[in-house]
């Protein structure tokens, strides 16, 4: 038994493993492959903090969180993120981590959606291999015990909390982990999709996990789609940052035309969803594969992005002299586990934080470089409950207004012999269920996906998600943030709310946000003409 059972070995999971080592707690890590690896270590642009008050502040950096999100944050967890975040990041200096700077100053970069500069990066555009590497080693320093190569697939629960998980070795042997406190952080599900800046372990499995064990989970339609990943068959996508924009870099498309000064007042600095958007729609109106992000105007790219100009030179492009082939990418996934400000969910003793969580923080769309942040204050946040004796959740956050509500907690049999649907899955999603939507597009995800019985672990999880995904997409007949309707292109009021997964329900219910109206109302209405 151990005081602390952390799923997940990036900044979520590792920061919150060396914070309750700290505390004295007992710590056992459980990670799918290494334990270096993790979508933290593809991380490029940084963390963004106020951490100066000439010209930022807590408050403005909360106000662009808030606007990215679309009226969906949860504006206390905003609150918390942004208030919080220049402690963490500090912390988290005094660890190890060794960010850039200017003359003994900390190096800040701007970028889309950010009023002013603020965000740390460390190597350039290696910020996350640098936050990876320095938690890796407080971890092995401070005594956590570490399991590798250990897929976890399933929630313990007994007595109405939960008591840790099942798991299955590199060897095939299944295993449990008996825990006190079970704290998930398994990061996203970008290979939901056939065209993902994620690593191949991204197959959200801890969201999964909670799906199938009742735990509620929301959000799930706002799949972040990165516009700027570079175009070329290697998988994960090489990701080309939103720093480079936030450095002079400009999209243009197929005659150089610089469009995106006709789509935001912040032209190529402008919120990520809506740069995937305008992106999308000129690809699929002109028949396009990818358009172009102009980085020439950039001084000493090679020093300044060491990690995307290597990667542009291995496929033969110089960032120096040429236009790079840019098309989206699934990024982030903005929906998770529901908590509150602590991180608890709904079932006693199980916490969330980092991608897989919902915490409020990130509503419609996520603002860029919030996601290394949420994982730091969110899992220092969890520890520290944990240490001060909570065990239940409260009324705070994302989950504010619901209650604890468990449905079955017995596996989903998987099939045992049959042909693998990863691939077929990844296309569907990315044609049926990508930046745009519409109802028919959806309707035929979903019925490719009933249709599909998975082979393992990883596509049961990535099947499950997918088809989560897909009915909560379907059920959100608007366009808000990163979910867009085609068929509903407007924002509305009726949908001030998230969908939620919760007990045995295969289909999502509304959940309002203070002012918002029935969602039935809308739903019935049918696409505004």
């Amino acid at each position: 038994m151990t005081d602390l059972l952390v799923l997940g070995s990036g900044i979520a999971g590792l920061s919150a493993a060396v914070r309750g080592r700290h505390a004295g707690l007992s710590v056992t890590v459980v990670t799918k492959g290494a334990l270096t690896w993790s979508a933290t270590r593809y991380a490029q642009g940084g963390v963004a903090a106020a951490l100066f008050d000439d010209d930022d502040s807590p408050a403005l950096h909360g106000s662009d969180t808030l606007t990215a999100g679309a009226g969906l944050c949860d504006a206390d967890a905003v609150e918390v993120l942004a208030g919080e975040g220049p402690t963490r990041v500090r912390e988290l200096i005094a660890l190890g981590a060794h960010f850039d700077e200017i003359d003994g100053t900390l190096a800040l970069g701007r970028e889309g959606g950010h009023s002013v500069a603020r965000v740390v990066h460390a190597g350039g555009d290696a910020t996350g291999a640098e936050i990876e590497r320095a938690l890796v080693v407080a971890a092995q320093e401070s005594g956590v015990d570490v399991h590798e190569s250990c897929l976890v697939t399933e929630l313990v629960v007994r007595d109405g909390r939960a008591d840790g998980v099942l798991a299955i070795d590199a060897d095939g042997t299944t295993r449990s982990f008996d825990a006190a406190h079970t704290l998930v952080a398994t990061g996203g599900a970008g290979q939901c999709f056939a065209v993902t800046t994620n690593p191949s372990l991204s197959t959200g499995d801890g969201i999964a996990m909670a799906l199938r064990a009742g735990v509620a989970v929301a959000d799930l339609e706002f799949m972040q789609f990165h516009p700027t990943a570079l175009h070329h068959p290697s998988m994960p996508r090489p990701l080309l940052s939103e720093a480079l924009r936030g450095e002079g870099a400009i999209l243009r498309d197929e005659n150089g035309y610089a469009f995106m000064a006709d789509e935001h007042p912040l032209a190529d600095l402008a919120p990520r969803d809506v740069v995937a958007r305008a992106i999308s729609r000129r690809l699929n109106e002109r028949d396009l594969e990818h358009l172009w992000l102009d980085a020439t105007p950039i001084r000493g790219f090679a020093e300044r992005f060491p990690s995307i100009f290597r990667a542009c030179r291995a496929v033969g492009l110089d960032p120096t002299r040429e236009w790079l082939p840019v098309a989206p990418a699934a990024h982030y996934l903005s929906g998770g586990i529901v908590t509150d400000l602590d991180g608890a969910s709904v079932l006693p003793r199980l916490w969330a934080c980092g991608e897989a969580a919902c915490s409020g923080v990130h509503g419609a769309n996520r603002l860029a470089s919030n996601s290394l942040l949420e994982g730091l204050v969110f899992a220092a946040r969890a520890v520290d409950a944990i240490v001060g004796g909570k065990e239940a959740p409260e009324q705070t956050g994302a989950l504010r207004g619901l209650e604890a509500s468990l449905g079955g907690t017995a596996p989903v049999p998987l099939a045992q012999v049959g042909i693998p649907v990863r691939d077929e899955l990844q296309r569907v999603m990315t044609r049926d269920a990508g930046v745009l939507r519409d109802a028919a597009s959806l309707d035929a995800a979903a019925q490719v996906l009933a249709s599909m019985v998975p082979t393992s672990v990883g596509e049961a999880n990535l099947l499950a998600v997918s088809r989560a995904l897909v009915r909560a997409a379907a059920a959100r007949c608007e366009s808000r943030g990163t979910h867009t309707r085609i068929d509903f292109p407007e924002t509305s009021p009726r949908y001030l709310g998230r969908f939620v997964f919760s007990g045995a329900a295969d289909e999502p219910w509304f959940l309002p946000l203070a002012g918002a109206q029935p969602v039935r109302e809308i739903a019935a209405a049918g696409p505004r003409r």
